[in-house]
């Protein structure tokens, strides 16, 4: 039956504007639109995602003139004002631009996020593919057996589709495999695939190939995690050079823009314009800071999604609180009295409490949002972590002591049994369980999947997955064993290798934040001083003072979202800076007087 979608009406009505838009973009895209879709994973006709961006060229400008005309019409006149009029009438121009542009770069991007995602994978399943072929596995069978590994997503969809080419359009598995490595965008992948077609039909240790690769892979990687290191550090140096000095440079200008706005007027500089700034530009530009980091770093293809479920799970008591504790100050016509009166009561009560004027409510009421919303997935994150966190390095000391035992004759079962009684750290717990099961006669599969469900670092389970895979395939002979721990090895080391990197950056963005709230409390100082000395200033310092600082809040709160992601290769991890960055901000908030008082005394003796 057929279902009606968005591709299938824009390649019936707007077939017309895919041409269109074929030709604009012919000499940019459209020569290899066919493999960049296929490399993005994006399973649509060329022809058809040609005429989606044409109907998007086309209509998006038009429905967004209709709209400028009817609410300068109906609802808002001053939009016909020419400074404004202009702005709006310049964005809709632009319009078509952008979405050629946009729809030119999507799969690009997707394809590149993909290739990432792939290089970081594919030494993991070389490293697979290489302990089965030591137990006499081929590397098809191999690949076939990874196609249900969600903790290799990627590499698993791949196996998928090789699968596919060998069973149902009957091609033999090399020429699958060939053809699996031609279409994907990750070069690893290729040359991994591609190199072992070579060698077995050339009739070459295929063996030795898998084991030389693979450590090639790693090593690889080490160069490439030296590489990371040294650009974020360079990244983070950027963030905090634009974030703190592009801000602070804006927030002098806006402020005294505002602060003498009855004397000359511009409408670059307004309080509208403030306020995209602020609540718009700012943060995007944190989260565009946070997509580079994530496209930079070497992340594990699965991560730990609890700590996000609890911050989701808090976010609509964060909405609600900041209705109640910001809105009644910011924009007190947008509040509902009965319900916000207890949290303004509140709100006030602290400020009296910490000696400050009126004019502080919003910033303190913020900052009371983002510590109450922080915390349960700050607590999340420790918890997640502190179960699971430190395992991998435990499960590699394990894997080398099971070699060793194993060379002296004993069964991998019986070697599990006789180390479970030995202390390895965190994972001592886990494998007194393994071996209660193992003794039982529980089957090896089923003890991995217990394993698997109290576990949740991505390294532990990737190393324990490999060793139940070898015992079960190859009967984990010494040989095999002995290829596992290495690799195992390889690994933890190249994770400490990184966290040792990264942990001198987590310091930089304390320090830009600090200067940015000092600076600016000292430059509220000031101007309240300056408006004093005016008898028609524009706006009033309390006013002044709710419009400048809750966005310099946000700004601090996204900061610490971003000193996580960059210094531990998680936003979960950045929930803590985050805390720690808005208690800074509502400690310095508290402290302001103090840095205030001096400079109206020295400007009004």
């Amino acid at each position: 039956m057929y279902k009606p979608s968005l591709a299938g009406f824009c390649f019936k009505y707007f077939h017309w504007a895919g041409k269109l838009t074929s030709k604009v973009l012919k000499s940019y895209m459209h020569r290899d639109i066919d493999s960049t879709l296929e490399a993005a994973n994006i399973k649509i006709y060329p022809e058809a995602y040609l005429s989606i961006i044409g109907f998007f060229t086309f209509v998006t400008p038009a429905l967004a003139a209709i709209g400028l005309i009817l609410g300068a019409t109906y609802l808002a006149p001053e939009l016909t004002q020419f400074p404004l009029f202009l702005t709006w009438l310049s964005l809709i121009l632009s319009m078509p631009f952008l979405i050629l542009m946009l729809g030119y770069t999507v799969p690009k991007i997707m394809a590149f996020n993909r290739a990432l995602s792939l290089d970081i994978e594919v030494p993991f399943a070389s490293a697979y593919i290489s302990v089965m072929a030591t137990g006499g596995q081929s590397p098809f069978r191999s690949l076939r057996r990874l196609k249900d590994f969600p903790l290799l997503p990627n590499v698993s969809k791949a196996a998928k589709n090789i699968d596919l080419d060998v069973r149902i359009l009957g091609y033999d598995p090399v020429t699958a495999i060939e053809k699996s490595a031609r279409h994907l965008p990750s070069r690893d992948y290729k040359d991994l695939l591609l190199g072992y077609a070579s060698t077995l039909r050339a009739g070459g240790d295929v063996i030795h190939y898998l084991l030389r690769r693979t450590e090639t892979m790693f090593r690889d990687q080490a160069i490439r995690l030296k590489a990371v290191g040294e650009r974020m550090s360079t990244l983070m140096e950027v963030y905090i050079a634009i974030s703190v000095l592009a801000a602070l440079s804006f927030y002098v200008i806006y402020a005294t823009a505002m602060a003498f706005e009855q004397f000359f007027t511009t409408p670059f500089f307004s309080t509208g314009s403030f306020m995209l700034f602020a609540y718009i530009l700012l943060p995007s530009i944190s989260i565009l800071f946070l997509y580079l980091a994530d496209i930079t770093q070497m992340s594990h293809p699965v991560s730990e999604w609890g700590p996000y479920k609890v911050y989701l799970a808090t976010t609509p008591l964060m909405l609600f609180l900041t209705y109640c504790m910001l809105i009644p100050f910011a924009a007190p016509e947008l509040s509902v009295p009965f319900i916000t009166k207890p949290f303004v009561d509140f709100i006030i009560l602290i400020r009296n409490l910490i000696s400050l004027e009126r004019g502080y409510e919003a910033a303190i009421g913020l900052s009371i949002v983002f510590i109450i919303s922080a915390i349960p997935a700050c607590v999340a994150h420790y918890l997640y972590t502190r179960r699971s966190g430190g395992v991998e390095f435990d499960i590699t000391n394990f894997l080398r002591d099971l070699v060793e035992s194993r060379k002296t004759g004993l069964s991998p079962e019986k070697c599990i049994e006789t180390l479970s009684t030995r202390s390895y750290g965190k994972l001592t717990k886990y494998l007194v369980v393994v071996a209660r099961q193992i003794t039982w006669g529980f089957p090896i599969r089923t003890i991995y999947e217990a394993f698997s469900k109290r576990v949740k670092s991505w390294l532990a389970l990737v190393n324990m997955y490999l060793l139940v895979d070898a015992i079960e395939v190859g009967g984990g002979a010494p040989e095999t064993l002995e290829t596992l721990a290495q690799f195992s090895e390889m690994v933890s080391s190249l994770e400490k290798e990184k966290r040792t990197m990264l942990r001198p950056l987590l310091i930089i963005p304390y320090i830009g934040a600090g200067i940015l709230l000092f600076t600016n409390i000292v430059f509220l100082g000031y101007m309240r001083s300056v408006i004093r000395m005016f008898g028609r200033q524009a706006i009033p310092f309390p006013q002044f003072v709710t419009l400048l600082l809750p966005p310099m809040i946000i700004h601090t709160y996204l900061t610490g979202l971003v000193t996580g992601k960059m210094g531990s290769g998680s936003i979960s991890a950045g929930f803590k800076h985050a805390l720690l960055l808005t208690i800074v901000a509502l400690f310095v908030v508290w402290l302001s007087p103090y840095f205030i008082m001096p400079i109206s005394e020295a400007i009004h003796p």
